[in-house]
């Protein structure tokens, strides 16, 4: 068994933006783990350079996260003005795409006291909650402490540690009227590095696979967990940093 916390947040339009992508801005269909971090130290009013410094217990925690719905999808243009010499030299649009009525479950594991705190954060926020930018606002629904039992290694509309395409023996569990829509595999940070003007940098880059809501899939080289009847997997699966020689900072 493994203690979790369990936070289910809803928000009416969320996007996380795919690392290479410029002028078209498609989205990650689920927060990745620097979101899930990055909620967590806003609920816990840290600044970027406490969150992410090396002796910070709060990026060791255990993260994962599902989907509980398919969200919607849109794409919206937007002009960036480009100032040159306090005048506007240039126009430059690009499309962005959204999610929208996303509901995720944001999933922690570590350290009981560790979890205890950020249950407490959670519950009553030092800085608003958003997936994504800044005025994609984010609702709790839930919170829940619990415990994670073993699990087959059969996922769906969650995120897994690993490019699936380079995977061996995965296999789609299929039933009739199913559409296979592929996982999306990006190389992504685990962590950031804040230099001395404040300015993040990413560090650790490894690659996650965001499996689509629709249809499940068996990866049986993945450790699952199981809480309340679904599947996941941490997309760090190194032990949490132990509390013995760090202080935690009250909310």
């Amino acid at each position: 068994m493994e203690r979790i916390l369990v936070v289910m947040v809803r928000a009416p339009v969320a996007s996380f933006r795919r690392p290479l992508d410029h002028n078209y801005q498609r989205t990650l269909p689920m927060p990745p783990p620097t979101t899930l971090i990055g909620i967590a130290g806003a609920a816990l009013g840290l600044s970027d350079r406490e969150l992410w410094s090396p002796e910070s217990p709060w990026r060791r925690l255990k993260l994962s996260v599902w989907m509980e719905v398919e969200p919607g999808r849109a794409r919206d243009m937007w002009t960036v003005l480009k100032i040159k010499s306090g005048k506007i030299a240039e126009r430059s649009p690009y499309f962005r795409e959204l999610l929208f009525f996303t509901q995720y479950a944001l999933i922690y594991g570590g350290p009981e006291p560790l979890l205890r705190q950020l249950e407490q954060a959670f519950r009553d926020p030092a800085y608003p909650l958003s997936l994504g930018r800044e005025d994609e606002l984010a609702a709790i629904e839930e919170i829940t402490p619990g415990e994670a039992e073993p699990g087959e290694p059969r996922f769906r509309g969650t995120v897994l540690p690993g490019d699936i395409q380079r995977m061996q023996g995965v296999r789609a569990l299929l039933r009739p009227g199913m559409i296979f829509a592929p996982p999306v595999v990006e190389r992504l940070p685990l962590a950031f590095e804040v230099d001395a003007r404040g300015i993040r940098h990413p560090r650790d880059l490894a690659p996650f696979s965001f499996l689509p809501w629709g249809i499940e899939l068996e990866v049986p080289h993945v450790s699952a967990w199981r809480w309340k009847g679904r599947n996941f997997a941490w997309l760090n699966p190194e032990p949490a940093l132990s509390l013995s020689s760090h202080s935690l900072r009250a909310t």
